[in-house]
């Protein structure tokens, strides 16, 4: 039994073509960028340095209220903001006069400072962690 193949039709690219009589030719396309290219494009964003959280995050918009401007920050764990917020909530609570607010701003408070020191002790922590780990190499490499 004979094999049956079929020859794949070949086009003519712009840069094969003559230029048809009285008119000039065209340029020819630029090449695509290489895969390489792309993928070492890509390697060097997943490699570059994050931007700061407080960069990348927008401030509130100016029309919100200050509670919600604290409920926002403490959802997104910037508990430095949302502490301040919620001391100028406190202030403006207790000039007024609202005494509800005022307890439950400063049990809110509690709270809020709570998480930032555990932050800043995670943050403690980790700095040293990556101190001790330098000393340790430095003192490896002179023994």
């Amino acid at each position: 039994m004979a094999k049956v193949t079929k020859k794949k039709a070949s086009v003519a690219t712009p840069e094969a073509a003559p230029a048809p009589a009285g008119k000039p030719a065209k340029p020819a396309k630029a090449a695509k960028p290489a895969k390489a290219a792309k993928a070492v494009r890509r390697q060097a964003a997943v490699l570059a340095p994050a931007a700061p959280v407080a960069a990348v995050v927008p401030p509130p918009p100016s029309g919100t209220d200050l509670v919600s401007q604290t409920v926002m920050f403490c959802q997104e764990q910037r508990w430095r903001e949302a502490d301040l917020v919620c001391l100028k909530v406190l202030d403006r609570a207790r000039l007024d006069g609202n005494e509800p607010l005022v307890q439950g701003m400063s049990g809110a408070r509690l709270k809020i400072e709570c998480s930032l020191r555990r932050q800043m002790a995670a943050s403690v922590i980790a700095a040293t962690r990556e101190l001790l780990a330098k000393e340790f190499l430095l003192d490896v490499g002179s023994a």
